[in-house]
Protein backbone atom coordinates (compact mmCIF):
# COMPACT_ATOMS: atom_id res chain seq x y z
CA UNK A 1 0.00 0.00 0.00
CA UNK A 2 2.59 2.41 0.69
CA UNK A 3 4.70 1.79 -2.33
CA UNK A 4 1.16 2.04 -4.27
CA UNK A 5 0.67 5.82 -2.49
CA UNK A 6 4.28 6.40 -3.23
CA UNK A 7 3.94 5.59 -6.94
CA UNK A 8 0.67 8.04 -6.79
CA UNK A 9 3.40 10.97 -5.48
CA UNK A 10 5.60 10.65 -7.80
CA UNK A 11 3.08 10.68 -10.70
CA UNK A 12 1.70 13.84 -9.32
CA UNK A 13 4.85 15.28 -9.21
CA UNK A 14 5.69 14.78 -12.74
CA UNK A 15 2.51 15.60 -13.91
CA UNK A 16 2.82 18.97 -12.19
CA UNK A 17 6.20 19.64 -13.54
CA UNK A 18 5.22 18.25 -16.85
CA UNK A 19 2.34 21.17 -16.73
CA UNK A 20 5.09 23.93 -15.46
CA UNK A 21 6.97 23.08 -18.72
CA UNK A 22 4.40 23.47 -20.81
CA UNK A 23 3.30 26.72 -19.25
CA UNK A 24 6.38 27.81 -19.54
CA UNK A 25 7.51 30.72 -22.07
CA UNK A 26 9.66 29.24 -24.70
CA UNK A 27 12.31 32.15 -24.16
CA UNK A 28 13.72 30.59 -21.42
CA UNK A 29 15.54 28.59 -23.79
CA UNK A 30 19.22 30.36 -23.89
CA UNK A 31 21.35 31.10 -26.82
CA UNK A 32 18.41 30.83 -29.53
CA UNK A 33 20.49 32.96 -31.49
CA UNK A 34 21.38 33.41 -35.98
CA UNK A 35 24.90 32.54 -35.13
CA UNK A 36 26.78 30.58 -37.99
CA UNK A 37 27.31 26.87 -36.89
CA UNK A 38 26.29 23.53 -37.81
CA UNK A 39 23.34 21.77 -35.91
CA UNK A 40 24.97 18.31 -34.45
CA UNK A 41 22.88 15.49 -32.78
CA UNK A 42 24.57 13.96 -30.17
CA UNK A 43 23.02 10.25 -29.51
CA UNK A 44 23.20 6.46 -29.13
CA UNK A 45 21.53 4.30 -31.68
CA UNK A 46 18.57 5.62 -31.68
CA UNK A 47 20.10 8.69 -33.20
CA UNK A 48 22.31 6.27 -35.63
CA UNK A 49 18.99 4.87 -36.47
CA UNK A 50 19.16 0.87 -35.56
CA UNK A 51 16.47 -0.85 -36.38
CA UNK A 52 15.63 1.13 -39.30
CA UNK A 53 15.25 -1.08 -42.69
CA UNK A 54 16.08 2.04 -44.28
CA UNK A 55 18.85 3.04 -42.67
CA UNK A 56 16.60 6.55 -42.20
CA UNK A 57 16.65 7.06 -38.00
CA UNK A 58 14.55 9.99 -36.44
CA UNK A 59 17.37 12.26 -37.98
CA UNK A 60 17.21 11.40 -41.06
CA UNK A 61 13.77 11.61 -41.31
CA UNK A 62 13.59 15.45 -39.31
CA UNK A 63 16.42 16.28 -41.94
CA UNK A 64 13.99 15.49 -44.79
CA UNK A 65 10.72 17.30 -42.74
CA UNK A 66 12.69 20.61 -41.78
CA UNK A 67 14.90 21.03 -44.79
CA UNK A 68 18.04 21.17 -42.64
CA UNK A 69 21.42 19.41 -42.27
CA UNK A 70 21.62 17.98 -39.41
CA UNK A 71 25.35 15.83 -38.62
CA UNK A 72 24.60 12.85 -37.00
CA UNK A 73 27.42 12.06 -34.06
CA UNK A 74 25.09 8.61 -32.96
CA UNK A 75 26.72 5.91 -31.89
CA UNK A 76 24.95 2.62 -30.81
CA UNK A 77 25.56 1.73 -27.01
CA UNK A 78 27.13 4.76 -25.59
CA UNK A 79 26.15 6.04 -22.59
CA UNK A 80 25.93 9.47 -21.22
CA UNK A 81 29.83 8.82 -19.90
CA UNK A 82 30.57 7.27 -23.33
CA UNK A 83 29.30 10.43 -25.15
CA UNK A 84 30.27 13.08 -22.53
CA UNK A 85 34.17 11.26 -23.61
CA UNK A 86 33.61 12.12 -27.23
CA UNK A 87 31.70 15.67 -26.39
CA UNK A 88 34.98 17.52 -27.63
CA UNK A 89 36.22 15.67 -30.52
CA UNK A 90 32.43 14.96 -32.12
CA UNK A 91 30.76 17.94 -31.02
CA UNK A 92 32.60 21.08 -29.66
CA UNK A 93 35.28 20.88 -32.40
CA UNK A 94 32.21 21.67 -34.63
CA UNK A 95 31.44 24.89 -33.73
CA UNK A 96 27.59 24.08 -33.28
CA UNK A 97 24.64 26.64 -33.41
CA UNK A 98 22.24 23.89 -31.92
CA UNK A 99 22.85 20.48 -30.61
CA UNK A 100 20.04 18.07 -29.83
CA UNK A 101 21.46 15.37 -26.68
CA UNK A 102 19.66 12.67 -26.91
CA UNK A 103 21.37 10.09 -24.19
CA UNK A 104 20.36 8.09 -21.42
CA UNK A 105 18.76 5.09 -22.40
CA UNK A 106 21.68 2.90 -22.24
CA UNK A 107 22.56 4.15 -18.84
CA UNK A 108 18.95 3.14 -17.63
CA UNK A 109 19.49 -0.36 -19.19
CA UNK A 110 23.17 -0.86 -17.50
CA UNK A 111 21.37 0.48 -14.21
CA UNK A 112 23.50 3.07 -13.79
CA UNK A 113 22.61 5.22 -11.19
CA UNK A 114 20.40 8.43 -11.88
CA UNK A 115 22.29 10.70 -10.28
CA UNK A 116 25.51 9.70 -12.21
CA UNK A 117 23.57 9.85 -15.32
CA UNK A 118 22.05 13.23 -14.52
CA UNK A 119 25.48 14.65 -13.30
CA UNK A 120 26.98 13.60 -16.83
CA UNK A 121 24.14 14.65 -18.59
CA UNK A 122 24.31 17.93 -16.90
CA UNK A 123 27.80 18.38 -17.41
CA UNK A 124 27.36 17.69 -21.69
CA UNK A 125 24.57 20.81 -21.79
CA UNK A 126 26.76 22.94 -19.49
CA UNK A 127 29.87 22.38 -21.62
CA UNK A 128 27.78 23.11 -24.81
CA UNK A 129 26.19 26.24 -23.64
CA UNK A 130 29.32 27.76 -22.76
CA UNK A 131 29.87 27.68 -26.40
CA UNK A 132 27.43 29.89 -26.89
CA UNK A 133 25.31 27.12 -28.82
CA UNK A 134 21.50 26.34 -27.95
CA UNK A 135 20.64 22.64 -26.37
CA UNK A 136 17.58 20.54 -27.08
CA UNK A 137 17.33 17.81 -24.62
CA UNK A 138 15.41 14.52 -25.76
CA UNK A 139 14.08 12.73 -22.76
CA UNK A 140 14.15 8.81 -22.30
CA UNK A 141 12.12 6.15 -20.61
CA UNK A 142 14.23 4.37 -17.17
CA UNK A 143 11.74 1.21 -17.66
CA UNK A 144 8.59 -0.36 -19.08
CA UNK A 145 6.79 0.00 -15.54
CA UNK A 146 7.49 3.21 -14.35
CA UNK A 147 9.82 5.86 -15.32
CA UNK A 148 12.26 7.54 -12.84
CA UNK A 149 14.23 9.99 -14.94
CA UNK A 150 11.15 12.06 -15.99
CA UNK A 151 10.99 14.48 -13.42
CA UNK A 152 15.34 14.30 -13.26
CA UNK A 153 15.21 15.31 -17.14
CA UNK A 154 12.42 18.10 -16.77
CA UNK A 155 14.42 19.63 -14.02
CA UNK A 156 17.53 19.67 -16.18
CA UNK A 157 16.10 21.06 -18.97
CA UNK A 158 14.07 23.99 -16.46
CA UNK A 159 17.94 24.70 -14.59
CA UNK A 160 19.52 25.16 -17.71
CA UNK A 161 17.15 26.70 -20.06
CA UNK A 162 17.68 23.66 -22.73
CA UNK A 163 14.72 22.86 -24.91
CA UNK A 164 13.03 19.72 -23.86
CA UNK A 165 10.97 16.46 -25.45
CA UNK A 166 9.95 14.25 -23.17
CA UNK A 167 9.79 10.51 -22.80
CA UNK A 168 11.04 10.31 -27.04
CA UNK A 169 9.25 6.38 -26.69
CA UNK A 170 5.93 6.93 -25.35
CA UNK A 171 3.94 5.18 -27.13
CA UNK A 172 6.53 2.97 -28.68
CA UNK A 173 7.94 0.40 -26.69
CA UNK A 174 4.55 -1.08 -25.90
CA UNK A 175 3.38 -1.38 -29.37
CA UNK A 176 5.36 -4.35 -31.45
CA UNK A 177 4.23 -2.53 -34.66
CA UNK A 178 6.69 0.34 -33.97
CA UNK A 179 9.60 -1.62 -33.03
CA UNK A 180 12.49 -3.64 -34.59
CA UNK A 181 13.45 -5.83 -31.24
CA UNK A 182 12.69 -4.93 -27.52
CA UNK A 183 14.14 -1.60 -27.68
CA UNK A 184 14.55 -0.08 -31.27
CA UNK A 185 12.21 1.37 -33.19
CA UNK A 186 11.27 0.53 -36.65
CA UNK A 187 11.08 3.02 -39.50
CA UNK A 188 7.17 3.24 -38.59
CA UNK A 189 8.27 4.09 -34.94
CA UNK A 190 11.08 6.73 -35.79
CA UNK A 191 8.71 8.04 -38.09
CA UNK A 192 6.42 8.32 -34.66
CA UNK A 193 10.01 9.78 -32.83
CA UNK A 194 10.13 12.35 -35.09
CA UNK A 195 6.36 13.38 -34.91
CA UNK A 196 7.16 14.04 -31.01
CA UNK A 197 10.42 15.72 -31.57
CA UNK A 198 9.48 18.04 -34.55
CA UNK A 199 7.53 20.78 -33.43
CA UNK A 200 9.53 21.95 -30.43
CA UNK A 201 13.07 21.69 -33.12
CA UNK A 202 10.98 23.80 -35.64
CA UNK A 203 10.24 26.23 -33.12
CA UNK A 204 14.12 26.88 -31.62
CA UNK A 205 15.05 26.93 -35.44
CA UNK A 206 12.82 29.93 -36.48
CA UNK A 207 14.23 31.52 -33.47
CA UNK A 208 17.26 30.68 -34.89
CA UNK A 209 16.04 32.37 -37.92
CA UNK A 210 17.41 28.51 -39.94
CA UNK A 211 13.69 28.32 -40.45
CA UNK A 212 10.84 30.54 -42.39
Amino acid sequence: MQTFSLRIRIAIVVAVLALVWFLWPHARVDHLTSRTGPLVVLGDSLAAGYGSETQKGYVAVLQQRLKVDLINRGVSGDTTAQGLARLDKDVLSLDPALVVVELGGNDFLQKVPLEVTFANLDTIVTRIQSKRAAVLLLGSQSGLFGDKAAAPYLELARRRHTGYVANILEGILTRADLKADAIHPNDRGYEAMADRIEPELRWMLRKMRRLR
